[in-house]
């Protein structure tokens, strides 16, 4: 238990913001594999087929959502913590300047007795205070007479706020174990996702050649493929007649060939590959009169498509 006078300062349970990114990749790529074998039931799958790969999400999916779920509990518990701790120092503050009339205002041994020991100051955090509300039940009860029933300084009540402090923390400290032990399980079944896609992998390099496209089913590179072209730059447009446009670029490293895409504002809801080039320029024709043309080219090779340029814009006439 933290001591506080901060409301029982939190205890932190969630990873760093990587691990949960790597835990919505997991899942977003045993999708991707369960689609895969989904798509294709021939390719013998002896480790992972599709229903241990199901499994694999379901259970991460389980114990994510459990983990989330306990954790969701601990601010309220905190929250009722809080408000019977202030409730317990209001009473000992009260009981403590009621006291000062009997046993004096400065502190001197006579204060022992009552929990208030080398001090007079009521402490802030949770487990001092259920340790002054022990002494202070002990003392009421020893001596009835000190009782105040009309400002409800009595045993009776210390005895309730030390029950209601006990009892949320130990509510409170339950849960925190509970949300520790599910954390584990949760990190546990996602370990075993990734552990189930490395499998996966393992499985299908004795399947499929490293150039199958039914590699990309599983949402996995193919393991043949070159690694993917870098962005395409420097894409420059010219209009040599009302409605043709010539387009150049320089070459984009990894790049075999070039995909074209158009987009006419106001026509096109989406890009259009207009054409496919190996050359570092292309010619587009026969575009709409008075237009404005949006246009974006992507380096290309065995490995896939890399990322598009930044458009440039063509006014036709």
């Amino acid at each position: 238990m933290t001591n506080a006078g901060d409301e029982h300062a939190p205890f932190e349970f969630v990873k760093p913001t990587s691990t949960i990114q790597l835990n919505k990749g997991a899942l977003t790529s045993i999708a991707l594999a369960i689609n895969g074998a989904t798509l294709n039931p021939t390719i013998t799958l002896l480790r992972y087929p599709l229903l241990v790969l199901l499994a694999l999400r379901a259970a991460a999916v389980t114990a994510r959502d459990n983990y989330e779920a306990d954790k969701a509990l601990l601010p309220g518990m905190r929250d009722a913590m809080n408000v019977t701790r202030l409730q317990a120092r209001a009473f000992l503050l009260l009981t403590r300047d009621l006291l000062k009339s009997i046993l004096g205002g400065e502190y001197s041994l006579v204060w022992d007795a009552t929990g208030l020991i080398g001090s007079l100051e009521i402490p802030q955090s949770v487990d001092d205070l259920i340790l002054l509300l022990e002494a202070m039940v002990a003392y009421l009860t020893a001596h009835p007479a000190l009782e105040a029933p009309m400002y409800h300084i009595t045993a009776a009540r210390a005895q309730m706020l030390l029950t209601a402090l006990s009892d949320a923390r130990r509510v409170t400290d339950d849960q925190v174990i509970t949300v520790s032990r599910l954390m584990k399980v949760r990190d546990e079944k996602f370990t075993a996702v990734r552990k189930g896609l490395r499998g996966l992998i393992a499985e299908l390099n004795d399947e499929l050649d490293p150039l199958d496209l039914r590699w990309k089913a599983f949402g996995f590179n193919m393991p043949g493929a070159d690694e993917t072209p870098e962005e395409a730059t420097g894409v420059t447009g010219t209009l040599i007649t009302p409605t043709t446009a010539a387009v150049k670029w320089p070459a984009a490293a990894r790049g075999g060939f070039y995909h074209v895409y158009q987009r006419v504002q106001g026509i096109d809801a989406d890009w259009r590959l207009v054409g496919s080039p190996a050359d570092l320029d292309f010619t587009m024709e026969n575009l709409p009169n008075r237009a404005h043309v949006d246009i974006v080219v992507a380096a290309v090779n065995n490995g896939g498509e890399g990322p598009r340029s930044e458009a440039i814009t063509i006014v036709t006439q």
